[in-house]
């Protein structure tokens, strides 16, 4: 019963992202129209801007990739210019999986009694439940915010059923 689950996560545009990119293109123009009635030295800040929009446009897409096969999770960074492994996580080496809001979960979260690392891999989408896992990986514990589905929350509890609280 060693099957593969793959889970394809594509991080959704926050508010914020959208209000930061409005506000580079307005600069932008600002910055432009300066130039054209004042002087050309305004137009230095205006192709500066003109490029932090391309690159936080580019930088701001994030997609990854959940791959759970042999007893071990695998989160990949998917990008144009190929995929980068950014965590391998055997089952065994989980200590916690459970929905953000229970009560193991509490030391962990933000002004908790135990400090960790925290990394968010999760979608953003208010429609898709995630859920957080404790684990640890090259002896150091990390905290993880994944998009599970119930296929793969019963794959690892096969594996590691005292971590699983979900």
């Amino acid at each position: 019963m060693n099957g593969t689950i793959v889970i394809s996560v594509s991080r959704a545009v926050r508010p914020r992202e959208v209000f930061l990119r409005r506000l580079m293109v307005v600069l932008a123009v600002l910055f432009l129209l300066q130039a054209i009635m004042f002087s050309t030295g305004f137009m230095l800040p205006c192709f500066l801007m003109t490029l932090c929009w391309f690159w936080f446009s580019y930088a701001s897409k994030r997609e990854y990739e959940y791959t759970l096969q042999d007893g071990t999770l695998r989160v990949e960074r998917v990008s144009d210019r190929g995929r980068r492994l950014l965590h391998e996580i055997p089952f065994s080496a989980v200590r916690l999986l459970c929905r953000p809001d229970a009560p193991e979960a509490l030391p962990y979260k933000k002004g908790g009694s135990i400090r960790i690392r925290k990394v968010d891999y999760t979608s953003y989408r208010e429609d898709v439940p995630y859920y957080t896992m404790i684990a640890e990986e090259d002896g150091t514990p990390l905290k993880l915010l994944l998009d599970l589905n119930d296929e793969a929350i019963q794959m690892i509890r096969r594996r590691n059923p005292a971590a699983v609280r979900a």
